[in-house]
């Protein structure tokens, strides 16, 4: 888990997340759930992300363990959007039956998306660096002496740009077909299965391989002694100072 590198962007956070939560997480399940469920769910995913987004704002090392937490906002989250891609395509069959299905290749699409990246990164890491005995991979992003994480490089550009291309089609194809006169719920037929596919090389590439390198680095918090932290947590600090309620949310004025 990395701060953003735009650290001002965590000032509205906790709204965005809480917005995220409260309506479009429940929006994806409104194929599944009834309306009484969906109220029941709104207040209740709304204030897990919005405890999350203050958390982040105020709080957060970006330590290794708070790494774990965003595998449970990925479960949410994406996994909604998987949900939302079967359960479409069920009901643009008019067959409700097949909801518990839907369901089911959700679920096996969300673990198998992050069990692939975790798999591919636990290979990786298992190359052992000589001089320091710890993962080779992980080695240029720590920065022992001082129990600091440094900042991950962005991701090579033929994975994001693939994660783009598939973002584009299932945003913009759709669009297209309808100017050329296609109905609407036709158009779910493709868009679904490319939101699944984008969702799944997401998981794959992004929060698997980041789940494994958690893994890994809380073994190493465990042999060092001490937590790890970002390297980026005194401009973190001095930032939450300056942050309405930080006097009382925020612990800006610990010691690192």
């Amino acid at each position: 888990m990395r701060p953003p590198d735009d650290l001002s962007s965590l000032k509205h956070l906790p709204l965005v997340l809480g917005a995220a939560g409260a309506f479009v997480v429940p929006a994806m399940w409104a194929f599944v759930l009834d309306k009484p469920a969906l109220m029941l769910m709104a207040p209740i995913t709304g204030l897990v992300f919005l405890g999350s987004g203050l958390h982040l704002k105020y709080r957060a090392r970006y330590s290794p363990r708070e790494a774990l937490w965003a595998a449970v906002l990925a479960l949410l989250f994406f996994g909604s959007l998987l949900v939302v891609a079967t359960t479409a395509l069920a009901w643009r069959a008019h067959r409700p039956d097949l909801q518990p299905l839907a369901l089911g290749l959700a679920a096996l699409m969300f673990v198998g998306g992050m069990a692939t990246g975790f798999v591919a990164e636990r290979r990786r890491l298992r190359v052992i660096d000589p001089a320091t005995g710890l993962p080779a991979p992980l080695v240029p992003l720590l920065d022992l002496k001082r129990h600091r994480i440094l900042p991950l490089p962005s991701p090579p550009p033929p994975r994001a740009a693939t994660v783009a291309a598939l973002t584009a089609v299932a945003l913009n194809v759709p669009l297209l077909l309808q100017i050329g006169g296609w109905e609407a719920n036709d158009v779910v037929w493709l868009a679904m299965p490319a939101l699944a596919a984008t969702v799944t090389m997401v998981l794959a590439s992004g929060f698997g391989p980041a789940l494994a390198r958690a893994l890994a680095l809380l073994d190493i918090e465990r042999r060092a002694g001490r937590p790890l932290v970002t390297s980026r947590l005194e401009e973190l600090q001095a930032m939450r100072r300056g942050f309405r309620l930080s006097r009382w949310l925020s612990r800006a004025n610990d010691t690192p």
